[in-house]
């Protein structure tokens, strides 16, 4: 995974940007282009004149990038990508941190089964990453790679031991640019061999309600899906009282479009990026989930 995480950002970045109004942002890139970090941290750190305050932000993202790229080409040569946590912890709160820093974040606490923060890291990824002010195309994931941070979104959430919001930070969004990522699948619990919520599934249930209200679809699909415990129609039955359970509720809290339901049973296991990372009861927990289809 963190292969294919390196070689996707030193490709984002060798295409570079080309600057004319700001000399200072010039200056920068050209700086991290060549890989000296020090003096892209000595221009991030200096005066800019005649550049906007959306350039001086820019200046201190590529000078971010700087630091990350020396990071990604040590662990390209077999470092630890856990060691360089704090660095990455302190770009990240320099509030000049890029998306690619969330991603390692995510990747690092994924990695130590924390699914609640990296489900978080993971998101705000996302989020960075469609800001197309802050994160012009030379800096953006390609689709692909748009789509993978969705998933490991999605995986995160599924195999948290408590909810993670949805609404956070624009997670509920079916489209990042350009690119639609409209199913979501929603880690809503039920009491077992129930379609009756736990305390935990109704927390779930209530932010996918608030996620509906921002995104407004005209209609959603909901399909449930089951563990592969008990019978195979038994659970087809099941899955598809917990999709009705779940439209019944969000009808209630004020969504007023249309909405329908299907019901999988165990007949589509959530496909884990790495199932081996996970012991039964999680795979499990991660299988039990209702996918939200949105139409708009």
């Amino acid at each position: 995974m963190k292969i294919v995480v390196v070689t996707s950002l030193l490709a984002l970045f060798a295409a570079g940007p080309a600057f004319a109004a700001c000399d200072a942002l010039t200056q920068v890139a050209e700086a991290t282009n060549a890989g000296n970090e020090a003096l892209a941290k000595q221009i991030a750190g200096g005066r800019a004149p005649g550049c906007t305050a959306d350039d001086k932000a820019m200046i201190n993202r590529v000078a971010a990038l700087a630091s990350f790229n020396r990071i990604v080409g040590a662990v390209g040569q077999g470092a630890d990508l856990t060691d360089f946590e704090p660095e990455l912890e302190t770009i990240r709160t320099s509030n000049a941190a890029p998306w690619q820093v969330f991603d390692a974040l995510g990747d690092i606490n994924r990695d130590r089964r924390d699914y609640e923060a990296a489900a978080r890291y993971y998101q705000l990824a996302l989020e960075d990453a469609s800001n197309e002010v802050m994160t012009p195309g030379w800096m953006a994931p390609d689709a692909k790679y748009i789509v993978r941070l969705d998933r490991m979104a999605t995986e995160m959430r599924l195999a948290a031991p408590r909810p993670v919001k949805l609404a956070m930070r624009g997670a509920c969004k079916v489209s990042y640019r350009g690119v639609s990522l409209k199913k979501k699948s929603t880690p809503v619990r039920y009491v077992f061999g129930t379609a009756e919520f736990t305390p935990e599934g109704l927390e779930s249930a209530k932010d996918l309600s608030e996620c509906l209200k921002s995104v407004k679809p005209k209609a959603i699909t909901l399909i449930g899906h089951t563990d592969p415990i008990g019978g195979a129609e038994a659970n087809r039955a099941l899955s598809l009282e917990r999709a009705e359970a779940l439209g019944q509720y969000l009808a209630a809290e004020g969504y007023a479009g249309e909405w329908k339901t299907v019901g999988r049973g165990e007949d589509e296991p959530f496909e884990a990026d790495d199932a081996s990372a996970y012991d039964a009861e999680t795979l499990n927990q991660m299988h039990r989930r209702v996918e939200v289809d949105v139409e708009n």
